[in-house]
């Protein structure tokens, strides 16, 4: 079942994003730091990084502290206004 936050080019970009970073077998809203191999806090700042180039928004410390899964991502994305396409 496809979820509705992976329906949208957010996702999509995002995956481009995931996979640059990180060896994932498969991308889904429910990879977070617990789970996927090498999201330590250095990667999480690098990912950080590519999000604010790639959306074109500037996101806190305060924020990136709770953007560690997919699924807050693109909720955080969202609500933000960035686009779905």
């Amino acid at each position: 079942m496809v979820k509705i936050y992976m329906q949208s080019s957010i996702a999509d970009r995002l995956e481009a994003i995931f996979r640059q970073s990180f060896e994932i077998e498969r991308f889904s809203e429910d990879l977070s730091i617990e789970n996927v191999k090498g999201w330590d806090s250095m990667a999480h700042v690098g990912l950080i990084l590519a999000m604010q180039k790639e959306f074109k928004v500037s996101i806190s410390p305060a924020d990136a502290i709770d953007l560690t899964s997919v699924k807050n991502i693109i909720r955080y994305l969202m609500n933000r206004g960035v686009s779905k396409t």
